[in-house]
């Protein structure tokens, strides 16, 4: 089999199940049982962990899923048998990319430095490469070593719904990835940050603020609500929750025009 470049021994295991299933393609359930076959493991994290597993094989395979008539649960199709490293993976960020991320010197959260502060920097995915992200320089930024473990941790409590946040993510127009990603949420609450992060993948780097503001003109009730981070203090977070969903069209674009314009938006 070929090399998994900077992958562990566990995604090999899994990427072998998944290839000696081609005819048969397992589902969730099939690859955590055989994941329990060698770790001897039981409890929910360790099912939570093969999750994220299969996910970060996506930008070295093409695994699909599919649902077979009747079943309710979908199976675990790997299409591409082959190492095919889609742009943007790990390997493919070069020394004076690592360079230019870095250059600011400082972290891009909390704000510390090394010189000053004697913290490590790291390059961090804005948008993890399990849930669509890819190594653009845009989707690039400085971490110091304990926020970047910190945000590692917090959007982790969302990996249920990392394959809908990956397909919000190749949306072409950023009103499409968050309305999808809203969606994905099923009403829940999802966070400012996400929403930021989300809309700025792929071509437009625009403010996501208006983004939303303009779904809200194609009919998408959002609702608003600020948590405090933390009781007892006055830090609070940001979040949006879908409503009722408006027109989703084929192009945002031509659709918030003819809103503009008067006209009917229901085909963009």
């Amino acid at each position: 089999m070929a090399a998994l470049f900077e992958l562990q021994e566990i995604h090999e295991l899994i990427y072998g199940f998944l290839y000696d299933r081609r005819d048969n393609p397992p589902t969730m359930a099939e690859i955590r049982a055989f994941d329990r076959t060698l770790r001897h493991a039981e409890d929910s994290t360790e099912r939570n962990q093969v999750d994220r597993r299969v996910r970060e094989l996506y930008p070295y395979f093409k695994v699909t899923k599919i649902r077979l008539p009747g079943e309710r649960a979908p199976r675990y199709l790997l299409e591409s048998p082959k190492v095919t490293p889609q742009s943007g993976s790990k390997i493919h960020i070069s020394k004076a990319v690592r360079a230019r991320v870095l250059a600011p010197a400082k972290c891009a959260m909390c704000g510390r430095a090394p010189l000053v502060h004697d913290v490590v920097l790291q390059v961090d995915h804005k948008l993890p490469q399990s849930w669509g992200g890819n190594n653009n320089e845009e989707n690039l930024q400085p971490l110091c070593q304990d926020c970047n473990a910190g945000k590692k941790a917090w959007f982790a409590t969302y990996d249920e719904n990392a394959d809908a946040i990956a397909q919000a993510t190749h949306h072409p127009e950023p009103q499409g990835r968050i309305a999808l990603l809203l969606r994905a949420f099923g009403g829940d609450l999802v966070p400012s940050d996400l929403i930021g992060v989300v809309a700025s993948m792929g071509a437009f780097q625009e403010d996501w603020q208006r983004r939303l503001r303009d779904l809200r003109t194609l009919g998408w009730k959002i609702k608003h609500k600020n948590v405090h981070i933390k009781k007892g203090t006055r830090r609070v977070q940001s979040n949006y929750s879908l409503v009722a969903e408006g027109v989703f069209p084929d192009s945002f674009q031509r659709a918030l025009a003819n809103a503009e314009a008067g006209l009917p938006v229901d085909n963009g």
